[in-house]
């Protein structure tokens, strides 16, 4: 999930992804992460950038915040005392892509 995810974002200008693709990309980790307690404000990030998403026209502004303070929770995760080897990388990279995602909107 986390390296198909980093590959859409790499390969994809902002503008390519819809607010449809990003709910279901989001749909994804939530059930992804569903069983780690220790995830529990990713999760509360994502299920407020997907509410967002939903809601029908997103806010641009609006987006690019959700999406800022979701790289800050991603990349406390990955300075974490819970995070490990390459997924902590992983995660370095995805705070990295879902900031200069979301600042490019």
């Amino acid at each position: 999930m986390l390296d198909d995810t980093l590959t859409l974002f790499r390969e994809n200008e902002s503008s390519a992804i819809s607010s449809a693709q990003g709910v279901m990309m989001i749909d994804g980790w939530l059930q992804a992460l569903d069983k780690d307690a220790n995830l529990g404000h990713i999760k509360d990030g994502l299920t407020a950038l997907r509410n967002h998403l939903n809601a029908g026209h997103p806010d641009p502004g609006k987006v690019r915040e959700l999406m800022g303070q979701l790289a800050n929770q991603v990349e406390d995760v990955a300075q974490g005392p819970y995070s490990q080897g390459q997924w902590t990388g992983g995660l370095q990279s995805m705070a990295q892509i879902i900031r200069q995602f979301g600042n490019s909107l």
